[in-house]
Parts: structure tokens; sequence; C-alpha cells
């Protein structure tokens, strides 16, 4: 396959923690839709970053027999399409007994629709109620599209190896943690949901917008 069909990989990392009970090979894709305050990943999202060849992703597959799954994460996998596809299809050539998983932010169903074909999960991010579009705004700092994630969710969710998450951002508050686990209940299928502990963010690049939290 030409590189030229296969997105830029931003970085990759081995990873014990990123999914219940496996060892994940994480590979890192650049660019994002959304402008997530106090993202961890803000340089990668941006399309700040320094190209990894795939040389040294054929390395891990030829050499690495600890991992047990592939997450494809970014960024927004999602944006890349088709090269998307086509990454996960040299993946199964090289290695085809890995679990893979591509984590998104549900924004486009027609793509997880796609992708569903060919992984075995998804994780996809829930930054905050679906149904409080203000506060999901402030969080993306983006025009926010309800019926889209829910399309992505009921897609996602008839995977075997799908999660949801949600970081606990300061403007969380419980209720807005219980409303986000309601709306799961109405379309996750029982997938696993995680809440992970937020982490702030102290970059010059990554100033948060001095504006009043939705309640």
């Amino acid at each position: 396959m030409n590189v030229n069909e296969l997105p830029k990989i931003a970085g990759i990392l081995i990873s014990g923690i990123d999914h219940p009970s496996h060892i994940s090979l994480n590979i890192y894709l650049p660019f994002c839709n959304f402008n997530c305050r106090n993202c961890h990943n803000y340089k990668i999202a941006k399309g700040i970053f320094e190209e990894m060849p795939y040389e040294n992703l054929f390395w891990e597959f030829e050499n690495n027999f600890i991992v047990d799954m592939v997450i494809i994460t970014g960024g927004e996998p999602t944006l890349q399409g088709d090269k998307l596809i086509n990454l996960i299809k040299l993946i199964k050539n090289k290695r085809p007994e890995l679990i893979i998983r591509v984590d998104s932010n549900g924004s486009l169903p027609g793509i997880i629709k796609k992708l569903s074909l060919f992984v075995d999960g998804f994780a996809i991010d829930i930054k905050a109620p679906p149904f409080n579009k203000d506060k999901y705004e402030y969080t993306i700092r983006k025009k926010f599209d309800t019926e889209s994630l829910i399309e992505s969710v009921k897609i996602a969710s008839e995977l075997p190896y799908t999660i949801f998450r949600t970081v606990k951002y300061p403007w969380l508050k419980e209720n807005d943690i219980e409303e986000i686990k309601m709306f799961l209940n109405m379309y996750g299928k029982g997938k696993p949901y995680f809440v992970n502990p937020f982490f702030n963010i102290n970059d010059n690049d990554q100033i948060n917008n001095v504006e009043e939290i939705p309640l």
C-alpha cells in the first residue's frame, strides 16, 4: 500500500491503562474538529507534530508481541476517512490477531458506520450532557449536533470492545454525570462507561477562554 494512501502518524505509545485488561499499541493521528478546553493532545489536535515514519510502526508489529490491541486515537481519527480504513486494513494484514479500537468524539456517524465494518470497538468521548447543548459547546468550543452523537453511540454500542468516557471537568457537576449515564442507558446498550479524572493543562498555547459556564 502506498504511504500516500495512509494517514500521517503523530506518535505511538505502549499503554496498559487505556482499555481494561489489555495492553495496547496506541497510534496517534493528527487534527481534530473540536477545540476542547484543557485538551491533553491539543498540539496534535491542532496539527503541530513531527511526523513518525511508518517504519517505526512496522517494527512494533514485527517485534512487539506484548500488545494484544491497537488503539487509534488523536486528534480525531475519523477525519482521516478512507485513509483510516487503509491503516486498519494494513494492521489486519500485519497482525490479524490484534483487537482494533478507534477513539472518537462521535461527531461523524457516517464514518463511524463505515469503520464499524473493520474494527472491534470504539471509545466514544461524551464531553458533557448531550442534551445540554450550551454546556457541550462550552466544553468543545464548537457547534454541537446531538443527533450525530446519538447515531454514533448507537453504532458503536453494537461492537464488543466499545467503551464510553467522560473527563470530569470542573464545570461538570454530579447531576451532569448522572445525565450522561441516563443518556447512555438510552443509547449505549450497557457498554462500559468510565469517568476519568481531570488534570489541568498549563501552557500558553492552551488558554481556556474566560466565559460564563452554562449551568
